[in-house]
């Protein structure tokens, strides 16, 4: 058994400490329009600075008796079990609410079954010491079932990078998190602590990770629309030489109808809550099967995870469903409706100018035959 050092512990836990304070009082964990997301930031945070207050506090009294330090010692490392229990679950859920809007149901019921069922063995812990003891002597050992928990811990994390590669697969790669930034510093600390008993590395491991993570997700405003929240023209630059190495893939042209109109005649915020309207509409339908990108205006491009036919002609029938269902629940001063535009095309054969510059052409027709069949002033577009 290696000695505690506690100064190399309160140091451990005050820089991980001053890491999240740097966060919170530069405020670069509120993400843009993702009020789901900054909650669970949020949590994360308390999770992390509650862990290392913890940790220190911990350390202090491991190995010292008195009046209620075995109780104080029980009580912090079973706080502590629970700090690593929960923050799988949010690593997890943060990845699910960026990549695809949402934590799925399956994705629920496994995190929820597994942490009622660990939870359930730590407070049995204090009848039988399974994961962790505390002895006569108020020193702290493990217990028979503690790589248990911390396989679950482990499965939690790669839990959360599958659901990025899943992501990432379906949205052809055009969609990222900064997984690596999250993942290499907590695996680093982890092994430290597991493998080196007395020093405590995890929690500014998981510190360092996170504030990576936030450093990274505030540079993706870079490619954000601010009014919309969806990626700008400048992402769709980006990407373009990522989209090079697929054989073929669908791109689709959007254009609002009549969103001069609503300018016009309902006044610029308006417009923009209908900008805003159809961003939702976009996102929604399109989900996990491709990116949504506000181009320019009242323009938008879907880049689809596809070459088959029969699945765009599918998502644009979808869309323009769906814009009617938002018609017919909503009941705003403007109707949505839009023209679209779409092609296959081999990125290696067309650039991306190219590529906008025919599926504009075909939204064109499509907007055509709208103003033909509605009536309406294509001039009033």
């Amino acid at each position: 058994m290696h000695e505690v050092c506690l100064s190399q512990v309160y140091i451990s836990d005050m820089l991980g400490i001053f890491l999240i304070l740097g966060i919170v009082l530069s405020s670069s964990w509120k993400l843009q329009n993702k009020n789901n997301e900054n909650r669970i930031l949020f949590a994360i945070m308390v999770l992390i600075v509650t862990a290392c207050i913890v940790d220190a506090l911990t350390f202090t009294v491991d190995g010292h008796t008195g009046d209620g330090l075995r109780i104080v010692s029980y009580i912090s490392n079973f706080v502590l079990f629970l700090a690593d229990l929960f923050i799988g679950p949010l690593w997890v859920m943060i990845v699910s609410q960026h990549l695809n809007g949402r934590l799925s149901k399956p994705q629920r019921v496994f995190l929820t079954t597994v942490v009622s069922i660990i939870l359930v063995l730590l407070i049995y812990n204090f009848y039988d010491p399974l994961v962790f003891d505390i002895s006569e002597n108020n020193q702290y050992s493990r217990g028979p079932l503690f790589a248990l928990v911390n396989f679950w811990e482990a499965v939690f994390i790669a839990d959360g990078v599958l659901v990025y590669l899943i992501a990432k697969a379906r949205s052809g790669g055009s969609r990222f998190f900064p997984v690596i930034h999250f993942m290499w510093p907590i695996f680093v600390c982890v092994c430290l602590q597991y493998y080196f008993y007395g020093i405590s590395t995890i929690w500014v491991g998981i510190a360092v990770g996170f504030t990576s993570m936030v450093l990274a997700l505030q540079n993706e405003n870079i490619f954000l629309d601010k009014l919309t929240g969806l990626f700008n023209r400048y992402y769709l630059d980006r990407i373009s030489r990522e989209l090079m190495v697929r054989p073929k893939l669908a791109i689709m042209m959007i254009d609002m109808n009549g969103f001069k109109g609503i300018n016009d005649n309902f006044g610029h915020s308006e417009g923009d809550d209908a900008l805003v309207s159809m961003a939702d509409v976009l996102n929604e339908t399109i989900g996990a099967r491709g990116t949504v990108i506000r181009y320019a205006g009242d323009e938008f491009v879907v880049v689809l995870n596809t070459d088959r036919e029969n699945e765009c002609d599918e998502c644009r029938i979808q869309i323009k469903e769906n814009l009617n269902k938002f018609n017919s629940k909503n009941k705003k001063k403007y109707k949505l409706s839009a023209s679209i535009g779409l092609g296959i095309f081999n990125m290696r054969k067309n650039s991306v100018d190219e590529i906008m510059e025919i599926i504009d052409a075909r939204m064109y027709e499509d907007k055509k035959s709208y103003y033909e069949s509605t009536g309406h002033d294509r001039r009033r577009r």
